[in-house]
């Protein structure tokens, strides 16, 4: 049952499958709203706009702990991030989600994105 789990993993990831990587860095005193809004609703909406997310961390160096989001969604392909990312803005639940949650202040203050490929010998993920 296990090997047919991860081969059924394997098969969804094509040749252009891609992972981006993306650094929020956030405006003070805003981290605890932003990983509860991701915690409840934004994923959810990732997931609904074909965005699978694989991991979401916090950094512990000092120098970017309270203030610093990192997390790493898995793409279909180039392509589909690019339609995911266009819908995910235009989507009524986010834009209505951003506007309350962020009525007092803009959560992110700078963000980073990194498209990746896994390499032939990388454990898939």
């Amino acid at each position: 049952m296990i090997s047919a789990m991860l081969e059924e993993s394997a098969q969804a990831q094509g040749s252009e499958t891609v992972y981006e990587l993306r650094i929020y860095h956030l405006n003070e005193g805003k981290q605890d709203l932003i990983l509860d809004r991701f915690r409840t609703k934004e994923t959810k909406i990732f997931a609904r706009m074909g965005m699978h997310g694989v991991g979401y961390w916090v950094p512990t160096e000092e120098s970017l702990a309270g203030r610093t989001l990192i997390y790493l969604l898995r793409h279909e392909s180039r392509e589909a991030a690019k339609v995911s990312w266009e819908k995910f803005a235009a989507d009524p639940e986010w834009v209505a989600l951003k506007a309350e949650t962020e009525k007092d202040g803009a959560f992110v203050n700078k963000h980073e994105s990194t498209f990746m490929k896994l390499t032939d010998f990388s454990p898939k993920v």
